[in-house]
C-alpha cells in the first residue's frame, strides 16, 4: 500500500516521486505535486534538522540510557567529530524521546545499519 502526500503548498494529493534532495545531513526523496509542479520534501519526523537522523538517535537514546549531556556531548565528538551542545540534546530529547520508545524495533535498526 503506498503512502499518499499531500502537497503542502496547494494541498493536492497528486504527487509523485521526483528524485533526490543532497545535504551534509544526508539524501531524502524529493516529491513533485502534478498540480501546481511545486517540490517538496515529506516529513519524516527529522524535517529541517541539521544533524542526520541517525547521529539524533543515538544521542536520544544515550542521554535516555542515563548518560549526562555533557558525557553525551563528549561522545558525539570522540566519536563522530560532531559539535552539538548540550542544549540541543536536550531538545532533541525532549521532541523525539516519546517517539522513540513508541518505535524500539527502528531504534535498534538505526544502530545495525551503522
Amino acid at each position: 500500500m503506498s503512502e499518499t502526500y499531500r502537497c503542502p503548498k496547494c494541498g493536492s494529493e497528486n504527487t509523485v516521486w521526483a528524485g533526490y534532495r543532497h545535504n551534509k545531513s544526508g539524501k531524502k526523496r524529493l516529491r513533485k505535486c502534478n498540480e501546481c509542479g511545486h517540490r517538496f520534501t515529506p516529513d519524516d519526523g527529522f524535517l529541517r534538522m541539521r544533524f542526520p537522523k541517525e547521529v539524533i538517535v543515538e544521542a536520544v537514546s544515550l542521554y535516555m540510557d542515563g548518560l549526562s549531556l555533557s558525557k553525551v556531548q563528549k561522545h558525539m565528538w570522540q566519536h563522530h567529530e560532531i559539535k552539538v551542545s548540550r542544549w540541543t540534546i536536550l531538545k532533541w530529547a525532549r521532541k523525539y524521546s516519546e517517539l522513540l520508545q513508541q518505535f524500539p524495533d527502528k531504534l535498534e535498526a538505526a544502530f545495525l545499519k551503522r
